[in-house]
């Protein structure tokens, strides 16, 4: 059976953009390895602050004057993501055997993360059509009343890590897109290839108005530039602390203050109670600290 890198779907020298695949505005490029045989297995453009302004002015009008928000109902984004779950679920051996090989994971792992790729998708699609707010009767004045409306946030900047790829995608993008926010998405420089083929299926179920979703690919340089771009209204980031922290600072120095979410790495702790198992705690506290690796950003560090 032929590797999934000689029968990729998509090519992987292009950058997906409101609903195309284009050529990168930049002449850099970057390697993408296996980690398990640091052999390079693409090499993908490494975008410019120009690539990222591309991908963001496709969202804002994605957002603001086209379907996705504007006419869709709640029903039809959630049959939308329903059939991307579907899309995800028909092609998984593919993303699984192409995750794998730019992880470095055993497969039987990428296989629960594909799992749970696909659960996520449906279960933020049936949040889609139930979107509600509250009526509020004020008590004290019997002529005031108040009532709460939600909306989407509208362009949402996604800044992904490398150790779970396409899982944490799903985490991020499926209630952004079941809210009825556009997304650019940028996936950790060492994992972009599931990311892409992600878009490739977004693409082919016709589903998805032209830029609803965009991708960008690249390090710092296209990272920050999407952190300070006017027009992003949130960001979303999962890293390292201390990016974290400069991505905090940056969102609270543009000219429009945005809603920045960010997951960052932590220092697990786990407590051993007087009655435990000790054989079996023992297994459990070696599997919390070192599965994926240690690359979690909720990895058992600290034991009591």
């Amino acid at each position: 059976m032929s590797s999934i890198l000689s029968r990729l779907p998509f090519d992987e020298t292009l950058i997906y953009v409101n609903g195309e695949w284009t050529k990168s505005q930049a002449s850099q490029t970057c390697r993408v390895e296996n980690p398990d045989t640091t052999e390079t297995i693409a090499t993908v453009p490494e975008c410019n602050a120009q690539d990222l302004d591309l991908a963001v002015q496709a969202a804002y009008y994605a957002f603001h004057d086209g379907p996705w928000v504007n006419e869709y109902s709640g029903a039809q984004r959630r049959d939308a993501l329903l059939a991307l779950a579907t899309a995800i679920e028909e092609s998984r051996q593919d993303i699984e055997e192409l995750e794998s090989l730019n992880t470095g994971k055993p497969i039987n792992d990428v296989r629960v993360e594909l799992d749970d790729t696909i659960d996520l998708f449906r279960f933020f699609a049936g949040y889609a059509d139930k979107v509600e707010g509250r009526h509020i009767a004020a008590q004290t004045n019997r002529n005031l009343e108040g009532y709460t409306v939600k909306v989407p946030v509208g362009v949402v900047g996604f800044i992904n890590a490398f150790n779970y790829p396409i899982c944490l995608l799903a985490w991020k993008v499926a209630p952004a897109l079941a809210a009825g926010c556009t997304v650019v998405f940028k996936p950790g420089p060492q994992t972009p290839l599931t990311t892409q083929y992600f878009a490739y299926l977004l693409h082919k179920t016709g589903k998805f108005p032209k830029g609803v979703f965009n991708v960008v690919l690249g390090g710092v340089g296209v990272g920050q530039a999407l952190v300070d771009h006017d027009l992003v209204d949130k960001i979303g980031f999962t890293g390292s602390v201390a990016t974290g922290k400069q991505v905090i600072r940056s969102t609270a120095s543009t000219r429009n203050v945005r809603c920045t979410s960010v997951e960052l790495g932590g220092k697990s702790p786990g407590v051993v109670m007087p009655d435990a198992d000790l054989d079996k705690t023992a297994k459990l506290v070696v599997s919390g600290c070192m599965a994926n690796a240690g690359m979690n950003c909720n990895a058992l560090t600290r034991l009591w």
